[in-house]
């Protein structure tokens, strides 16, 4: 059964996290990521849910948090108005060293180009140093494909780094820290089942081969480097507190043994093991990271291994209302066939990205105004959006576009040359169109008007409705002043070039599954001139809004925004 005040509370606290406007899409992922079993009354959710966003939207924003401290939904830190832009870094005194830590097992996404040019501004602000690192200890998920779009996306970034390598590089170093832990004690090598670790670490029960003689764990480790044992058999393992509060310190996964045609290795480091060894080969003075991670676990093996702490900031992981950035969940959209690959312009990659016109300076521009906060919040992408607009609109040549096109007849008109410039005030140019009497508009431009009214066609002269069909609207010519107040118009010619435009929505339903009508296609017309646009040129249709040139010979535009 639905609780509809647990919706009210869900509504609550969303408003109060993206000022005093809660969205129906994201309390109902909410109300699903407590209990799946709400896809099942779905429709009962979205009307409960509507009902519920449209009650709290009609509070005030001081109402709204008052609300959400008294019912606990958020405390007065989190309540506190952070300060936009970077922080300063603590303990910058003897230097910065940074690094961007991607694992290559699919493309980079809008979360990764964030969080990476965090990293890069600082390094920037601090004279620093930046690590590429690639973390590729799950060998079977690496490809070169990914590797090469992270470094492709990192470069058209502006990001610039000063050293790079691989995880991999540094396997004999890794299996030294292994090793001393092991001869130390402090490691040990098990062959249990995973629902029997699970189990184990669930109930704090210390493992059957906790207590193996360091001989016997070394015996296993040399057999498994040589490739004696299968991947799944055996795991090593960290001594850790099977009792401690914080799971993850409960004997964690270390190394692991994985076969792969990648590289001569079948030991493999987990995340964490590999993390402390690379930051400490690397130098790193500062790691800045979405506070997914936790730290108790990376901080305890530095500790046992004696390596520096590093400073450690951690940040919310950048949300956008209907992307989706994980991989795992990428390649299952991609395998069953809902999504062609990673260049889909619904995805969040950075592929989709730059096909959705949006310029790597509006992605530093946005962080650099937002900064990062500790407590979670969702943006929308209206705001990456508007970032972009102010750098587009100073390029983007204006061109005419006619969705939705009906014929239209000016009777006394006679052959002319239009002279129209390209941008309203900054001098790019201009273009000449050649008319005569029969021009194409949009339907909707004009199905308000009726015989007798009058309008201006854009850059020519004002017209008035003599007569209107099905398909034609007869015109006569009024004035070719222009008239205060007067509704203007834009029009191609007969000589004009069938487009389509892509719009897109979200790919995924508020309950997480494919959204099947995340693209919308829209036919018209635009004059001749954009036949002389490049393909990936960013144009702006008036009145319609920026589009960017996706295919120039199926004459496809994705539309980036009003």
């Amino acid at each position: 059964m639905i609780n509809e005040g647990e919706i009210k509370k869900a509504a609550i606290k969303n408003a109060a996290s993206h000022d005093g406007k809660a969205r129906i899409g994201s309390v109902i992922s909410e109300m699903l990521g407590k209990d799946k079993n709400l896809v099942k009354e779905m429709d009962e959710l979205k009307v409960l849910a509507d009902k519920a966003v449209n009650e709290v939207n009609a509070l005030n924003n001081e109402e709204i948090l008052k609300l959400a401290l008294d019912m606990g939904l958020i405390n007065h830190k989190e309540n506190l108005v952070e300060k936009k832009g970077l922080k300063p870094l603590p303990n910058t005194e003897n230097g910065v060293v940074l690094r961007l830590p991607p694992e290559p097992s699919g493309y980079m996404h809008w979360g990764h180009a964030l969080s990476f040019t965090i990293n890069y501004l600082y390094k920037e602000m601090y004279n620093g140093q930046l690590w590429l690192r690639f973390e590729d200890t799950n060998p079977n998920l690496v490809k070169e494909e990914f590797v090469k779009n992270f470094e492709e996306s990192i470069k058209w970034l502006g990001i610039k780094y000063d050293k790079k390598k691989f995880i991999s590089e540094d396997m004999e170093k890794i299996y030294e820290f292994a090793e001393k832990l092991i001869k130390e004690g402090k490691a040990y090598g098990c062959t249990c089942l995973p629902d029997e670790i699970k189990k184990d670490r669930s109930l704090g029960n210390e493992c059957k081969h906790r207590n193996n003689s360091v001989e016997e764990n070394l015996k296993l480790w040399e057999e498994a480097k040589k490739g004696g044992i299968g991947a799944g058999e055996l795991i090593f393992r960290f001594k850790g507190n099977m009792k401690d509060k914080d799971a993850s310190l409960r004997d964690p996964n270390i190394m692991r043994v994985i076969k792969n045609d990648y590289k001569p290795y079948n030991l493999w480091p987990l995340y964490d093991f590999a993390s402390v060894i690379e930051d400490e080969l690397c130098g790193i003075t500062h790691i800045l990271r979405s506070n997914e991670f936790k730290t108790n676990l990376q901080s305890r093996l530095r500790k046992e291994l004696g390596l520096k702490e590093p400073n450690i900031i951690q940040f919310s992981r950048f949300n956008f209302q209907g992307t989706l950035t994980s991989k795992r969940k990428v390649r299952e959209l991609i395998k069953q066939g809902y999504i062609k690959d990673w260049h889909d312009i619904r995805l969040a990659t950075i592929s989709s990205m730059k096909r959705r016109g949006i310029e790597p300076e509006a992605i530093r521009d946005f962080v650099k105004e937002v900064g990062y906060s500790s407590s979670e919040h969702e943006y929308s992408l209206d705001m990456l959006f508007t970032f972009n607009r102010r750098i587009i609109d100073k390029y983007a040549k204006r061109l005419f576009f006619v969705p939705n096109p009906i014929k239209l007849l000016v009777e006394d008109a006679t052959e002319e040359k239009a002279r129209l410039p390209f941008h309203p005030s900054n001098n790019l140019g201009y273009r000449e169109i050649q008319t005569n009497a029969k021009f194409f508009v949009d339907k909707s431009d004009i199905a308000s008007l009726d015989i007798g009214d009058k309008f201006r066609l854009k850059e020519l002269y004002s017209i008035e409705i003599v007569d209107k069909e099905e398909g034609l609207i007869t015109c006569k010519i009024h004035s070719r002043e222009h008239e205060t107040g007067e509704k203007i118009i834009q029009w191609v010619t007969e000589q004009n070039v069938p487009v389509k435009v892509i719009k897109v929505g979200d790919l995924l339903n508020a309950d997480e599954t494919f959204n099947g009508n995340s693209l919308t296609e829209i036919e018209g017309f635009a004059e001749k001139t954009v036949d002389e646009i490049e393909e990936g040129q960013i144009v702006q249709f008036e009145r319609f809004g920026f589009c960017r040139l996706d295919s120039k010979t199926k004459k496809e535009f994705i539309f980036v925004s009003k």
